[in-house]
């Protein structure tokens, strides 16, 4: 099940955002440096722009935020929870509340670590891009 996430569940997908990210070794300096990071922008609540994916056992899965330009901004999966298709789920959620809000493509900035993912969504790589923690990728859906 997906819902919209409330202002009530900030507190979990920030322990949520923090425990998804920690799996990179290599990114865990750039997330000690800067724990502020982790969690939703509480615009991004106030205005339903944030969904969560809800388990088996109630308890929240994953979670992903698309901005009012169409970009998807967050997207974070339990590390234990991961490679089961909530990830593909959250995104498909995401796609179809963009084009419903008018929006003709998505875009999302990602690691190239995740590029196979988001690949298979139907993204495919525009340009690289920078981020605070290092080089990235720009890609782009058709919506």
């Amino acid at each position: 099940m997906i819902r919209t996430a409330t202002l009530a569940d900030a507190d979990a997908l920030r322990d949520l955002h923090r425990r998804s990210s920690y799996i990179w070794e290599e990114d865990r300096p750039h997330f000690d440096a800067h724990p502020d990071i982790f969690g939703v922008d509480p615009a991004a609540l106030a205005e339903g722009r944030t969904r969560i994916a809800i388990g088996d056992d109630g308890a929240i899965a994953g979670f992903a935020t698309v901005t009012g330009a169409g970009e998807l901004e967050d997207l974070f999966v339990e590390p234990e929870l991961m490679r089961r298709g909530i990830g593909s789920e959250l995104v498909a959620d995401a796609v179809a509340r963009a084009a419903a809000a008018g929006h003709a493509r998505m875009t999302v900035v990602a690691a190239e670590r995740t590029r196979r993912f988001y690949e298979r969504a139907g993204f495919v790589v525009e340009s690289e891009a920078r981020t605070r923690f290092g080089p990235a990728l720009h890609l782009a859906r058709p919506l």
